[in-house]
């Protein structure tokens, strides 16, 4: 017998003892004796109510986190002993949950069974003239009362009521010894959950740090990546271009989804490529050379970011309709689109294990779509490629996050949408800034949302999927590095335009239409309008507060001057002065305040 099936027949004990007093009373009060042991008799039903209770609750509390079903639970509280209590699963899942304690806990319920079987042998509930005055059901009168009383069977019953009386210190220690293992059971639990807990807290801890570290270490691989593709570029004769999915990245692993697209004179036709790179190593060439390699994917009409679970089911907007001097360029319906279906392979590839030496060639329509195309090579760091979709249009639309300001589009995006957007551009340029990814300083016209080639009606743009759109043919020849000061002075123009990027989010319009930036000269020049934005943006940036709240006020005004003092671990502090807040912005909104699973 399993200790949960122990735990069922004490906690059935306990009715049985209390419907035994109940119809002990029944007889004393029909023999006209109940008045002489009141007293006892409630002090006695009491301690059994409320050790019961403590038990029935103590068992509850262990079947929460084990038992999902609630009226699983109710069923099993209800019927102690049943066929539910041997159910072998529940008796594990007890053994696991309390781990090295489980012995001590069982030993703990043998004693309550022990405590419980003595008790009821001190209340006599078998005794013969207990159960032959209970199975009697006449209420008789005031004078066969009497008869009864003085006759043998009621002489009987007096010897009963007398052990009953004088067995009150027997009770309050045998009450006494219920409480004490009571108790002990609500500490090994206790002890079990937080023991879990701290555990628990402990690996969370540790996983965050080492997800911060990831995240903030993300440039490298990105500055590698990026040096690999614009390698792999052999050809000249096509306008290669990447655009680079910006994400809010709650992952340690790094993955990058860049869409590649070139010019195919031939076809008079834009050749579009998705692709997924993940950086290798040789447990991962292993794996691939074992045919063990399986990459989890969504196919492109189901992807959604977890921040647009609880939005709307439309994830993209329209431009309006055309209208003199506010029509989007290059917005042409695709003439033809070819999207198909991917699984990617589990076989054993041999170009899974091959060196991409020429990109343009590996990524060929002809090669099936989720294949590996091979491995990028970049300071002893491998970057697998794996195709995602191929598709084919007559020309690229897109629309920049400048033109989604200034009211381009239809609809506009809603506010749960531009605290999203808030949260990717902050964390894309925590992520990015200092690689070739990253324009410095860092513009909103320079983010660039695609279309939408599966949906039904034209111009359709994705707006939770940013882009940053580069060209690898031009970045190929390496510039000279920048000075200390020189670096310095971008990095806090760069943070500035940021602070003013989420300023114009959080409000939904542009800085240049505000009356804060009209109480400023225009500036002769770049330099001088970028300096007196950033003044104007710091008027603006006193209303942020009652717009968003202090989390994104904070975010903002990190940006536009408190980090002037910050060290050389910036990336850290913009982590949990930024990045944090604005996350917790953005989750107040989807999820009223619970954090969204990325």
């Amino acid at each position: 017998m399993s200790g949960f099936e122990i735990a069922g027949l004490v906690l059935g004990a306990f009715p049985l003892a209390i419907a035994a007093l109940d119809k002990y009373r029944e007889v004393a009060t029909r023999l006209g004796l109940f008045y002489k042991i009141r007293v006892e008799h409630k002090r006695c039903r009491d301690d059994l109510e409320f050790h019961h209770l403590t038990f029935s609750r103590h068992l509850r509390q262990l079947l929460l986190p084990l038992v999902v079903d609630d009226a699983m639970i109710g069923k099993l509280l209800s019927a102690p002993g049943g066929e539910s209590w041997s159910d072998p699963t529940i008796a594990a899942l007890l053994e696991k949950r309390l781990q090295g304690s489980y012995e001590l806990y069982l030993q703990y319920i043998q004693g309550i069974r022990r405590v419980m079987d003595d008790l009821n042998r001190e209340l006599a509930i078998d005794a013969d003239a207990v159960q032959e005055k209970i199975n009697t059901v006449k209420d008789p009168n005031n004078g066969t009362r009497i008869k009864t009383a003085i006759g043998k069977e009621g002489r009987a019953f007096q010897r009963y009521r007398l052990k009953f009386c004088n067995g009150e210190s027997v009770r309050k220690r045998l009450f006494g010894e219920l409480q004490d293992y009571n108790d002990k059971l609500e500490k090994i639990l206790d002890s079990s959950d937080r023991d879990a807990r701290l555990v628990s807290q402990r690996a969370s801890a540790a996983g965050g740090a080492a997800i911060e570290s990831a995240i903030c270490n993300f440039w490298l691989q990105a500055r590698q990546l990026f040096t690999a593709l614009a390698s792999s570029w052999t050809c000249h004769w096509h306008d290669h271009k990447a655009d680079l999915l910006l994400e809010h990245r709650t992952s340690k692993k790094p993955e990058f989804q860049v869409m590649f697209t070139r010019f195919s004179a031939t076809k008079g036709l834009w050749e579009i490529r998705r692709t997924k790179i993940l950086e290798g190593s040789e447990v991962t060439s292993a794996m691939i050379k074992g045919g063990l390699a399986q990459l989890e994917w969504t196919p492109e009409r189901e992807r959604r970011p977890s921040h647009r679970l609880l939005q709307p089911g439309k994830s993209a907007f329209r431009t309006k309709k055309p209208i003199a001097g506010n029509v989007i360029e290059g917005v042409k319906p695709p003439q033809s689109a070819v999207v198909a279906s991917v699984q990617f392979e589990k076989g054993p590839d041999p170009t899974a294990t091959r060196l991409i030496s020429d990109l343009c060639m590996a990524l060929e329509p002809c090669r099936p779509e989720g294949a590996c195309c091979g491995y990028l090579s970049e300071e002893d760091t491998r970057y697998y490629v794996y195709t995602v979709a191929n598709q084919t249009s007559a020309s690229l639309s897109s629309v920049t996050l400048d033109r989604i300001l200034r009211g381009d589009v239809y609809p506009q995006p809603s506010r749960t949408q531009r605290y999203a957007l808030a949260l990717i551009m902050a964390s894309s340029f925590l992520q990015l800034l200092d690689s070739p990814w990253l324009p410095t300083p860092f513009r909103k016209s320079e983010v660039v949302f695609l279309k939408d080639h599966s949906a039904a009606e034209p111009n359709v743009f994705l707006l939770d999927k940013p882009h940053i759109h580069r060209s690898l043919t031009c970045n190929k020849q390496k510039n000279q590095p920048p000075t200390d000061s020189t670096k310095a002075s971008r990095f806090a123009d760069s943070l500035d335009q940021l602070g003013i990027m989420l300023l114009e989010l959080c409000f939904g319009k542009t800085l240049e239409d505000q009356p804060c930036r009209k109480e400023w000269p225009a500036g002769a020049n770049e330099a001088e309008r970028a300096v007196f934005d950033v003044m104007a943006a710091r008027d603006w940036q006193c209303h942020v507060n009652d717009e968003a709240g202090l989390d994104y006020a904070e975010a903002v005004a990190w940006c536009l001057g408190g980090n002037r003092s910050t060290p050389d671990r910036w990336r850290q502090d913009m982590l949990r002065k930024v990045i944090q807040p604005l996350q917790r912005c953005r989750d107040y909104l989807v999820h009223a305040g619970a954090p969204v699973a990325e």
